[in-house]
């Protein structure tokens, strides 16, 4: 849905709001498609612009990360995402064949991808996408793909002159991953990375 679609339906919605009283007001359905409304048209938060306080659990967790795993299982996803040819949705597939997460990933899917890299911006960035081994749940490197949009000239080249990332944007991402990872399985849940999508503070 493009940001002039969200507009409009926010203005509607208040205008229908504001014609109808109090007794619209008070309607859930009204309510809660309002709710929608706003939470889509809130801009993607960036995991990358502040620092996180972890529990003394989740230090524990992210103490352990193996950086050099992580490195290795993160360049592998991002040699898929660069190889990646956008497909077009089957023509005979309709809305109504699909489920919210096919809905979703279409649209996503039909946005205008990075020319140098070949990723998704990371509001396009869907569940599907970035759930790159179909397991229903996120690792640190998959995680990463969306807290990590490299641009390759921002990071370090390595002796073979390709783009490294550097130390601390990978201490960075850790540190957001194991923030948002409140169940402490070293995984995110779709809850969990709802959370880390709006940016969530957890800090008391």
């Amino acid at each position: 849905m493009t940001i002039l679609k969200k507009t409009t339906a926010l203005s509607t919605l208040a205008l229908a709001l504001a014609a109808c009283g109090d007794d619209v007001a008070e309607d859930p359905v009204v309510g809660s498609e309002m709710a929608d409304v706003e939470t889509a048209a809130t801009a993607e938060y960036d995991p990358m612009t502040r620092d996180y306080a972890l529990s003394d659990d989740a230090q524990t967790r992210r103490d352990a990360f193996d950086a050099d795993a992580f490195r290795s299982e993160y360049d592998g996803y991002r040699d898929e995402v660069a190889a990646e040819q956008v497909a077009n949705a089957d023509e005979a597939a309709t809305a109504a064949d699909m489920s919210e997460d096919e809905r979703n990933e279409m649209e996503a899917a039909s946005q205008e991808r990075d020319a140098d890299t070949n990723m998704r911006r990371r509001e396009n960035m869907t569940w599907g996408y970035l759930d790159r081994n179909d397991d229903d749940q996120l690792s640190v490197a998959e995680y990463a793909i969306w807290a990590i949009p490299l641009d390759p000239q921002h990071e370090a080249l390595n002796d073979q002159g390709e783009p490294e990332l550097k130390a601390e944007t990978i201490n960075k991402a850790a540190d957001s991953f194991f923030y948002y990872d409140t169940d402490g399985d070293t995984y995110l849940d779709r809850r969990e990375f709802t959370s880390a999508r709006r940016g969530e503070n957890f800090d008391s």
